[in-house]
């Protein structure tokens, strides 16, 4: 039975009525008052209409810190959130601007993101996406998204803006874990531009050169490098890091920390023809004392730092790695071996029951192959 609840009723509930007893408003459904034995409480109990059939009560405030039309307002925003299906009891969860979303995502991450991985993340929030960096991201909308990503590929280019995109889409994907966002902008606005994949594989008519520019390099610890990454398909980075305690007496590599953090490490059988080369890289870094196979008495990092473009080889490290792919498959190695050689993930399901370590008498069987297959372009140069 509902009361004429009035400020002065309030006042005296502690006086007029015992302990236990709960006094119901007739103007806000489900607001009553429950008398205690030391102090007396607005309460308030409703429907949570998110599909559940859930009751919720929900404690708004003593009577003697709370006046009677504020508990009404306050039991009114309460409904209203109820009837949307969002629990009142539940405490908002603070959401993220896009500058605080990418910080959270880069520690979320931790040591499994390399680097340049972070930094390219970075990049893109601080450049392309830089007008949106101080919002919150539930209030990234569909046409300030549409709009920008228009924006960025007439100002930087297509692949600039798609990549931009990416990142905001992975950013909101991140906080949607924990937050309750909308559906994500991205998905909904943006057609990524049409992108077409660069043709950096070396061709044949080129490779005759390439070994010649190779061959006659002046720098011969920087040439290994590049023998490197041209007949193993190595990163860059990969190559350049690589240390002499990494390398067994069988001429296996491990690669501690590739693309994709420490959980990608893998073993990569290396070629004779490399290791050969690995001798005369060992007499010339000899004085370095250096824990690096391609030691630099220069970089910070201890070994090469930049391998890139230059009049005497007019090749990016990264074609490298193309060429070898291409130059595997014309060698005839099938499509699942080169991609152990080249640790890419398999979206194939059997690929995750392959044991990686068995395959390495394959694998280096089929990496004297593909270098086999470069090599014979060396003989015609």
């Amino acid at each position: 039975m509902t009361t004429k609840i009035t400020q002065a009723l309030v006042d005296r509930v502690m006086d007029e009525c015992a302990p236990g007893k709960q006094v119901y408003d007739d103007q806000v459904s489900g607001l009553r008052i429950v008398v205690g034995k030391k102090s007396a409480s607005f309460k308030l109990v409703g429907f949570l209409n998110d599909g559940t059939g859930r009751y919720f009560s929900s404690m708004i405030g003593r009577t003697d810190e709370v006046s009677l039309k504020t508990a009404r307002t306050r039991a009114i925003d309460l409904k209203q959130k109820a009837r949307q299906g969002v629990d009142p009891r539940k405490p908002k969860s603070t959401v993220p601007t896009l500058d605080e979303a990418l910080q959270r995502y880069l520690d979320s991450r931790g040591a499994s993101l390399q680097p340049r991985t972070r930094d390219w993340y970075a990049e893109k929030v601080q450049g392309p996406l830089s007008s949106l960096r101080k919002l919150p991201v539930d209030r990234i909308d569909r046409e300030q998204v549409r709009a920008l990503h228009e924006r960025i590929t007439k100002k930087n280019g297509p692949a600039c803006a798609n990549g931009s995109m990416r990142t905001l889409k992975l950013l909101l994907n991140d906080v949607a874990r924990t937050v309750d966002l909308p559906a994500n902008p991205v998905s909904r606005a943006v057609r990524l531009n049409e992108e077409r994949p660069r043709d950096w594989s070396v061709a044949p008519d080129d490779m005759p050169e390439l070994w010649r520019r190779l061959d006659a390099m002046s720098d011969r610890v920087r040439r290994a490098c590049w023998l490197l990454m041209l007949t193993t398909g190595l990163r860059c980075h990969d190559a350049r890091s690589m240390k002499w305690a990494h390398i067994d007496a069988d001429g296996i590599v491990t690669l501690p920390s590739p693309k994709g953090g420490p959980s990608k490490a893998f073993k990569l059988p290396l070629p004779r023809l490399f290791l050969q080369a690995l001798e005369e890289v060992r007499e010339l870094t000899k004085p370095f004392e250096s824990e690096y196979v391609f030691a630099s008495a220069v970089s910070k990092s201890g070994y090469i730092e930049q391998m890139r473009r230059t009049d005497e080889f007019g090749w990016a490290p990264h074609a490298m790695r193309h060429t070898y792919r291409c130059y595997a498959l014309e060698a005839g190695i099938d499509f699942q071996t080169i991609t152990l050689l080249m640790n890419h993930a398999n979206p194939h399901v059997s690929f995750n029951y392959i044991t990686r370590h068995n395959m390495i008498g394959h694998m280096a069987e089929m990496q004297e192959k593909v270098c086999a297959k470069l090599v014979s372009y060396r003989r015609s140069a």
